[in-house]
């Protein structure tokens, strides 16, 4: 076997076989198709010329000789419609050597200016030797080894200047492994000698000798552009490693994040109202040399002012020659003393305190503009962060790690970053590639749980209209006492539109409705309105009249929505606020993960189970305990909305979920979403569950499984029902709930079928604390 170049021992013998694509060609040659069948005939006859083509060929210098032959027959595993979007390779078994390549690959290949070369980074020949073992192991003994790790590739891009890097997915579902006389035949016993001696390659090849196993077939490689994701872990080790050349490396990331090698970038601090260099060796501003400095109430605009230091949102100028044209500033003169024609200024904040600005400068027009946010939004946390670090040097460097790479993470699960955090610092210590892997949970049971505000879109619409109409009936009335002074035909047009407006709001609103009447308003009405205050005090006065009644800060009539939107935001503050106080509590009973979100009303994920603890023994107890906890404290939520609602000044109902899975998740942290999430296809049927089931009808009818004054409990194992069944008959008998139980059958949602759900009503006259509740039942069980 040849690999980085050289011949190296191999435990199996490579033979290049289409034998599994052969089959299936077989078998459409039968198909009632005639097109089907006509097709895969002709790929046949490829066969019938090279019987190899299906037996396997074993030297590979003779691969070219059936080229033409490996192009028909790689047809129908390269579509031609994917062929510029997938960048995808056919090779040999364990022999990175293409033999068919997608046009988008070879496009990337093209613009490398090389031959392509795939050398495997830090896999040594042993280990690939143990990687042919592994597979063997798994796909034919059925003892699957998790031994190996994810392999990238990097390919020069000359136009662009830099590196594009690559992670290869390899799909080995067309290949197999045949053994020769030679081969050894694998026992448990010997695969838990191998795994017990993992490094041990001589026991390796005693129990796969060299060439003791036949490889047939064809491996199809896909490679995925992770520059991006790669880009940000070098930004981020760079932040965290102290060397002379930091900033040089994170400006040369960001340039390959944003594809645009020319790219400018600097650093300035934020001091006494005044923008200023950082004060450090290695880090340089694209505005102000050393001694420079920007005042922010003199040498800014008062649009830049406001986006930066009251809205903390990147400021964007697309052409600094317009720019110095229009606002004459001192930032405007610096920016054009620079020589850059397209500049971006972006706060760097952290736990709410400003502490500097990044920027980034193009030679360029419109080279940099809003579009360039989005790539820059993942990486200003991380510069926020830095900044920080570099402030108070004294900082703890663990928790720096934890906060540069992961954000906020929460007290259950603190633990586990912080393993992984020294981790990352040993190996920047000892002169290694810090990376922060992927954290894990294995077998955690899921929990869920919304109060959500029912129709809340309907009833915001319905908010916007009044308010609309109110605004439209103002403008309305002075138009027509315009009209009675003098006869105008562009104020009868503009009455007709108003009107036009008005009816169509009372119908209903439509998407873009708002958008167009304001924009009616502001175009149309407002220059007419200027006129008007020149003609009469009159008109005048009803003019200020009608300004008097916008909001200030909206420019818009806000009465309806804003009593509809405090009231949201009163319940979602308050309910937002038990829970917390009740989580605490409720961590003291057995740690567990717990994220909480404020939306039209609060929804809640918890999760619990042995890998999420340190320490501790988790017994499926807790997890009973846990379920009965979530049951108790959606009741008193509800109680604390029922004793709410005399506060709210609209109108506004909340339904009640609770969501049962009892099958173990795996939970992943994901680095690129700095959040978590399930891990694997199987998983995510109960994320779907999650955002589909509140919206599901009781089968057979309209009606919703949610409803005002009630909690629904929604299950799929009978077991499950049984369980909730005790606890709701439980709490009824202390006052809780109603002690009617309703059983229900839910319509299938798209991709999730059999659920069923359990409702009851609150009884809100009846019942008691969740404090009160815990000793009734502490109380209970001492008793027993």
């Amino acid at each position: 076997m040849v690999y980085n170049g050289k011949e190296v021992e191999f435990p199996a013998i490579m033979h290049v076989s289409f034998f599994k694509l052969i089959e299936q060609l077989e078998e459409m040659e039968k198909s009632k198709d005639a097109g089907q069948s006509s097709y895969a005939k002709d790929l046949l006859k490829e066969v019938e010329k090279y019987p190899e083509l299906r037996e396997g060929i074993s030297d590979v210098t003779k691969l070219k000789k059936y080229q033409k032959s490996f192009d028909k027959l790689s047809k129908p595993l390269f579509p031609s419609i994917l062929s510029t979007n997938e960048i995808k390779i056919l090779t040999p078994p364990f022999y990175f050597e293409p033999i068919y390549t997608s046009a988008r690959f070879d496009n990337i290949v093209k613009a490398s200016g090389e031959p392509f070369e795939f050398r495997m980074k830090d896999v040594d020949e042993d280990l690939f030797y143990k990687y042919c073992c592994y597979f063997i192991l798994g796909s034919y003994f059925g003892y699957p080894v998790g031994g190996s790790t994810p392999q990238f590739l990097e390919i020069e891009n000359k136009a662009q200047g830099f590196k594009r890097v690559y992670k290869l997915l390899i799909n080995a579902d067309l290949s197999e492994f045949i053994p020769t006389d030679k081969a050894v035949k694998l026992t448990e016993k010997d695969f838990e000698e191998l795994v017990d001696n993992f490094d041990d390659i001589q026991l390796w090849k005693k129990k796969f000798p060299p060439n003791s196993w036949i490889m047939r077939g064809i491996n199809i490689v896909n490679l995925v552009d992770v520059t991006a994701d790669q880009s940000i872990g070098n930004i981020t080790s760079n932040l965290l490693v102290k060397s002379d050349n930091a900033f040089t490396n994170i400006q040369q990331s960001v340039r390959r994040m944003l594809n645009n090698k020319d790219l400018s970038i600097g650093i300035v601090s934020y001091e006494n109202d005044m923008l200023v260099p950082i004060d450090h060796k290695d880090v340089n501003s694209i505005l102000l040399q050393e001694g420079d400095w920007l005042s922010c109430d003199k040498d800014l605009c008062p649009f830049s002012c406001q986006e930066l230091f009251v809205n903390k949102q990147p400021f964007v100028v697309t052409d600094s020659d317009y720019f110095h044209e229009a606002s004459g500033t001192g930032m405007a003169q610096k920016l054009k003393d620079s020589g850059y024609k397209s500049y971006i200024i972006a706060p760097l904040v952290h736990e709410g305190e400003l502490l500097g600005f990044m920027e980034l400068a193009s030679k360029r027009k419109y080279e940099l503009n809003k579009g360039s946010l989005a790539m820059l939004d993942q990486i200003l946390p991380i510069l926020s962060m830095a900044k920080k670090r570099f402030q108070t040097e004294s900082q703890n460097l663990v928790e720096a790690v934890i906060q540069q790479e992961c954000t906020t993470i929460h007290s259950s699960v603190k633990w586990r970053f912080e393993e992984e955090a020294l981790k990352f610092i040993q190996k920047q210590e000892e002169g290694e590639e810090a990376m922060f892997t992927d954290i894990v949970f294995d077998h955690l049971y899921p929990l869920y749980g919304q109060l959500d505000i029912k129709g809340s879109s309907e009833r915001r619409n319905k908010a916007v209209s009044k308010d609309l109409i109110k605004q439209l009936n103002a403008v309305t009335k002075i138009i027509k006492a315009a009209n009675k002074q003098k006869q105008l035909p562009v104020l009868d047009e503009l009455l007709y539109r108003l009107n036009s407006f008005t009816d169509e709001l009372k119908k209903n609103l439509a998407a873009g409705s708002e958008h167009r009447i304001l924009s009616f308003l502001r175009d149309d009405v407002y220059p007419v309105f200027e006129h008007l205050k020149s003609e009469s005090e009159e008109l005048k006065a009803l003019v200020e009249g009608y300004e008097d009644l916008l909001d200030p800060e909206l420019h818009t009539v806000y009465e309806e929505r804003k009593k509809y939107d405090t009231s949201v935001n009163l319940i979602n503050q308050r309910l937002a606020s038990y829970i917390d106080k009740k989580q605490i509590e409720a961590q003291e009973m057995f740690p567990h993960y717990f994220e909480r979100y404020k939306t039209d009303g609060v929804e809640f994920n918890m999760y619990i189970g042995q890998s999420i603890t340190n320490g501790k023994v988790f017994n499926e107890i807790f997890l009973r305990n846990l379920r009965l906890w979530q049951l108790l404290v959606m009741c008193e939520m509800e109680n604390e909305f029922h004793s709410l609602r005399k506060e709210l000044t609209a109108p506004v109902e909340i339904a009640s979920l609770i969501l049962v899975y009892s099958t173990p998740l795996s939970v992943h942290f994901r680095m690129d979403e700095k959040k978590f999430d399930v891990e694997g296809a199987y998983n995510a049927r109960y994320e779907i569950i999650k955002k589909r089931v509140d919206k599901a009808h009781i089968k057979g009818t309209k009606e919703r499984i949610t409803q005002p004054g009630h909690i629904v409990i929604v299950y799929s194992q009978e077991q499950d029902a049984n369980e909730y069944r005790t606890y709701l008959q439980f709490l009824a008998s202390k006052g809780h709930l109603k002690h009617k139980i309703e059983d229900v059958a839910l319509e299938d949602l798209q991709g999730v079928h059999g659920l069923r759900a359990l409702r009851v009503a609150v009884d809100y006259a009846g019942s008691m604390g969740v404090d009160e509740l815990i000793r009734a039942i502490e109380e209970e069980t001492s008793a027993k």
